[in-house]
């Protein structure tokens, strides 16, 4: 007797009018829930001797992730490999460059200037260095196969739980220097935090965590709900899957990492912001484990094309440009922006033009 089947609601049986409303309300929940998230990140930070940056590494980057997580695993299983892969490694270049959307928004100044954390730099130097292993194994085809996963993906996996591990707070990860000349808007967000901090105060510390939660499950609900009107939208304009993965699915799916970078900002925790979208990138990359679990086509890395190949490498050239920014730590800027800001979004526009005509 076969085991009934659960068939997923078809979207693209809508009207286009019906998605973009799915798509505006979707937005709209993912908003509100990653600004609230990023309140509650605050409040625990406040009460615990975890830093912010592993707050956002861990937190944010694990909360906001829900919808990748949810988009990879369902690509996975309807065998679109070509999407899978867009999503994964075009949501790595677009998060960097809501940084740039954030420095441009919420910061007089240069975003990096006002990150002094090494944990930070080391995060970006371990997104790169996964970068550079799954763009390897998807170049040699991801040959070798262990308990059913592609080796690349196990490597990838292992080398974000090392992420995280020397992540942890420590006294190895003080501040090497401070900003000498905080913004306005800084010193003007620290005094909101500290209202926030009060309206905090009369919730008990598992009560935020229970927010957080509600917080994290409205993310993957209305992230669940971008993804798959994004994706009937696409259809019904006639869309190349890989440029639809890396554009528009990964687009949507990282509106809560664009909320959850903004309210951070606002609140004075740049650090966390930036470490919100390194550590979502690290995990993201790792998904490909998921996705290997879930795809029955063989290793997954394996069915990576030009085009997925193309917006990894996007990612690792706007991730390095960011990390040369943490380096330099001058606050130069133009338009209001950090040159480093100016050069991912730049940058990013120039990849996306280069899957859009790889197809």
């Amino acid at each position: 007797m076969q085991p009934a089947q659960i068939m997923p609601f078809d979207f693209s049986s809508l009207s286009v009018l019906a998605n973009l409303g799915i798509f505006a309300a979707a937005c709209m929940v993912v908003w509100i829930a990653g600004t609230r998230l990023a309140t509650y990140a605050d409040a625990i930070s406040g009460r615990t001797r975890l830093s912010k940056a592993f707050l956002g590494l861990i937190l944010l980057g694990v909360a906001t992730s829900l919808p990748e997580i949810v988009t990879t695993i369902t690509g996975a299983l309807l065998d679109n490999a070509r999407l899978v892969a867009g999503n994964l490694f075009g949501g790595v270049a677009l998060q960097v460059a809501v940084l740039a959307i954030v420095d441009l928004i919420a910061v007089r100044g240069a975003l990096t200037y006002f990150t002094p954390q090494p944990a930070l730099l080391f995060q970006a130097v371990m997104l790169l260095l996964l970068l550079s292993i799954a763009i390897a194994g998807a170049a040699a085809g991801d040959p070798v196969s262990l308990f059913g996963f592609g080796l690349t993906p196990l490597v990838l996996l292992a080398g974000y739980v090392f992420t995280v591990r020397l992540s942890r707070p420590g006294d190895d990860h003080l501040p090497r220097w401070r900003a000498t000349n905080a913004p306005d808007e800084a010193q003007d967000s620290a005094a909101s935090q500290r209202e926030r901090s009060r309206a905090m105060d009369e919730v008990p510390t598992s009560g935020l965590y229970a927010r957080s939660a509600v917080a994290a499950l409205a993310i993957l609900v209305a992230g669940w709900a971008l993804a798959q009107a994004g994706d009937a939208l696409s259809k019904q304009t006639g869309l190349s899957a890989s440029f639809v993965g890396v554009a528009l699915v990964a687009a949507s799916t990282s509106l809560p990492e664009l909320s959850t970078a903004l309210a951070a900002v606002r609140q004075g925790n740049h650090q966390m912001a930036v470490s919100n979208i390194l550590g979502t990138n690290c995990l993201e990359v790792a998904l490909f484990v998921l996705a290997d679990a879930a795809y029955r086509g063989g290793p997954i890395l394996a069915q990576t094309d030009a085009s997925a190949l193309f917006a990894a490498a996007t990612g690792m050239v706007v991730t390095a440009i960011y990390l040369l920014g943490l380096l330099e730590r001058r606050d130069r800027t133009v338009l209001r922006m950090g040159y480093d800001s100016v050069a991912v979004l730049v940058a990013y526009a120039v990849g996306v033009t280069g899957v859009y005509l790889l197809g």
